[in-house]
């Protein structure tokens, strides 16, 4: 992001997302226990920067149903225990939205939010879901919650088979505020999503056929501006 534009993402941003979920060399392995792994990557000196990936297999929830899901933010509330608030602020294009989310940390921690800019594509039977930090004048920062930085974060969804599908989440977050060592030791497992329950409450959907808002318009972009005036994204939005 330069100056007041906001980019959305286009073809190009979404093949190197998905390539990053993939590429495994300079990543550490901290957790693989029940189908679900974690890997992470060493802070650099003096940064609080957080780099995160989780991979999870289901072998009975189909690529387009976990996709569904991750899009339908009033039933993230069932599956995702650490969020306290979540909405669409507006939408940018068919395909992009900026929306706010605030998630618990454990004590002593102060919780943490963010406003993003998330877009989305379907890449053959595979689906991409990614955002990143934006400013919105009337989404300031909160008292009391520290205003986090998504630099780079989304999910990657590829089709196994017609009920088979593999769940890659990465994370590239700047938490802000005052980090104690022990938090930046197990920074997994404070910005890692709740994947199985996920799984779990996935699962129960597809058994029940719930109505989900899909957002599976397959269009291919190539680089859209819109202009962002005194911290507020404009376009769709009025400030």
């Amino acid at each position: 992001m330069s100056g007041h534009t906001v980019t959305i993402p286009d073809d190009r941003a979404f093949a190197s997302f998905k390539a990053e979920c993939l590429y495994e060399e300079g990543w550490s392995m901290s957790c693989n226990k029940g189908g679900i792994t974690v890997w992470t990557q060493g802070l650099e000196e003096g940064k609080s920067v957080h780099k995160i990936k989780c991979r999870m297999v289901s072998k009975d929830v189909s690529a387009e149903t976990m996709y569904d899901v991750l899009h339908d933010i009033e039933y993230r509330r069932k599956w995702d225990k650490n969020v306290i608030e979540t909405f669409d602020i507006g939408k940018l294009t068919v395909n992009a939205d900026v929306g706010y989310y605030s998630w618990k940390c454990p004590q002593p921690l102060r919780d943490r939010d963010v406003i993003t800019l998330r877009s989305w594509l379907p890449i053959g039977k595979d689906y991409i879901i990614m955002n990143y930090s934006v400013k919105h004048a009337k989404y300031p920062p909160k008292k009391g919650i520290v205003r986090a930085v998504s630099i780079q974060t989304g999910y990657m969804i590829q089709t196994q088979g017609p009920n088979h599908c593999t769940l890659t989440y990465m994370a590239h977050i700047d938490p802000r505020g005052s980090l104690p060592k022990w938090v930046v030791n197990k920074s997994s497992h404070l910005f890692a999503p709740s994947v199985s329950p996920l799984h779990i409450d996935t699962l129960f959907c597809d058994r029940e056929n719930s109505a989900l808002l899909t957002k599976r318009q397959p269009v291919s972009v190539t680089g859209t501006l819109v202009r962002a005036h005194n911290g507020c994204v404009s376009h769709d939005l009025r400030c």
